[in-house]
């Protein structure tokens, strides 16, 4: 189910208003699933509160931090010998690389943290103490890392670290507006009332004159719902009718652990 999904009444606003609590609750999530489906599950802003696997580069001796897969050491030549670098440190002759000492990946993308959103050891981090690359990379700037293992047993204190954060994309004013189209839509048609959701009726004939409908069944392979502005929104940022936003899945990509209680 969609996060924080916005759902705006602009049609019908005065209708709306009589309709029961119950009523305009079930027509506002009707109208948040169906257009979250539509354009890929991809709008909505979800808080979380992610256990991060360590992943940092250091400069003991021999140590080139986790997921060396992903190439922890450089190799590179500086005064006719062969060295291996490892990311972000000034420390080894010569070496000079694009990566952070200390970062850590958190599941995006990454809209916002708030100023108390990171605690590590049992304080807060202060917000000039990091920042955010990419929209998922936790960066340490304040010459400290964050633990390289985390203590899982304990919910405090020594070598934890909390990171909570909204993930996601806030949904935009044209879509929560057909969102809200939808929801007057559902809500009339809940109470008995002439609505504009497609019915499964496709053919009428009255006084010679026949009119076709196109099938619900096929506008609902295409993803879309029959009203004709609420499509055209859906068909301009889905327009492959994609039912999520594309992953690229690793298996060297660490498992974060997600706190869902309490």
């Amino acid at each position: 189910m969609p996060c924080n999904f916005d759902v705006t009444i602009t049609c019908d606003a005065t209708t709306w208003a009589t309709y029961s609590a119950a009523v305009q609750t079930a027509a506002m999530e009707y109208g948040a699933f169906t257009m979250w489906s539509a354009t890929g599950r991809r709008y909505g802003l979800c808080s979380r509160t992610i256990r991060p696997c360590g992943r940092t580069c250091t400069t003991n001796e021999g140590i080139g931090g986790y997921f060396w897969s992903e190439g922890s050491w450089y190799p590179y030549m500086f005064n006719g010998a062969w060295r291996n670098c490892w990311c972000g440190t000034s420390s080894t002759p010569g070496c000079c690389t694009c990566e952070p000492s200390c970062q850590i990946r958190l599941p995006g993308p990454v809209y916002s943290i708030p100023a108390t959103g990171v605690s590590q050891d049992g304080g807060i981090v202060p917000v000039d103490a990091w920042r955010v690359d990419d929209g998922k990379w936790l960066v340490r700037t304040d010459g400290t890392c964050w633990p390289e293992c985390q203590d899982y047993d304990v919910d405090s204190g020594l070598n934890t670290l909390f990171v909570t954060y909204w993930q996601g994309v806030p949904v935009p004013s044209v879509v929560a507006s057909a969102a809200g189209m939808l929801a007057s839509e559902f809500a009339k048609a809940c109470v008995g009332q002439p609505c504009a959701l497609p019915q499964r009726v496709t053919s009428v004939a009255r006084q010679g004159v026949t009119m076709s409908n196109v099938s619900i069944d096929d506008l609902l392979k295409k993803g879309l719902t029959g009203m004709p502005i609420v499509d055209s929104i859906i068909a301009r940022l889905n327009p492959g009718g994609l039912p999520h936003r594309l992953r690229i899945s690793s298996l060297d990509d660490p498992k974060n652990r997600i706190v869902t209680q309490p």
